[in-house]
């Protein structure tokens, strides 16, 4: 019995780390830092991400968005989202949620008259990326912001805020991992 636990004592001295099953081949490489574009038929950006550890990361992006109907007229955003990835089987999939603030700037010209006006509120976002090489993925996002209503005030000649409305912004996303 001496001569056994002698014989197995250097096995159980091995270390906890050695006896962890190595990662999967087929799992994607971890990444600290992201960085794209992001599109859709009216919007154009920039998008990066930190990864802060785990499942979280923090995801900034700042876009332009413009329909074309008053020249001159446009919308400037910065959005920096908490952002949580949320656990899945698939490997190449990274479906994601975050909540975080919104700092806009919209860019009127009527009537002879020029302005901006700047909103700070909340906002959100969800999705899914696909990983279709190990430092590149695509993904579509939907962006959702308490936006903001404007109507032009004859009697000031100037633009002012009315209201909230529910901002909603699908975006195809395109980001280089590192």
């Amino acid at each position: 019995m001496k001569l056994l636990l002698l014989l197995a004592s250097p096995l159980l001295a091995l270390p906890a780390a050695a006896q962890t099953p190595a990662a999967a081949p087929d799992s994607p490489p971890p990444y600290r830092v992201a960085g794209g574009v992001l599109g859709s038929y009216r919007t154009v950006g920039l998008l990066g991400e930190v990864r802060a550890g785990g499942p979280w990361a923090l995801k900034v992006a700042a876009v332009r968005q413009s329909d074309g109907t008053i020249p001159g007229e446009h919308s400037t955003a910065a959005l920096g989202l908490l952002t949580y990835y949320l656990p899945t089987h698939l490997k190449a999939v990274e479906p994601l949620l975050g909540v975080g603030g919104l700092y806009s700037r919209y860019h009127w010209q009527q009537r002879g008259g020029r302005g901006t006006l700047p909103d700070v509120n909340v906002g959100g976002g969800f999705g899914a990326n696909v990983r279709f090489h190990r430092h590149l993925r695509t993904g579509l996002q939907l962006f959702v912001a308490n936006g903001f209503r404007a109507e032009y005030d004859a009697a000031a000649a100037t633009m002012r805020k009315t209201g909230r409305r529910l901002l909603v912004l699908p975006a195809l996303t395109l980001e280089v991992l590192l």
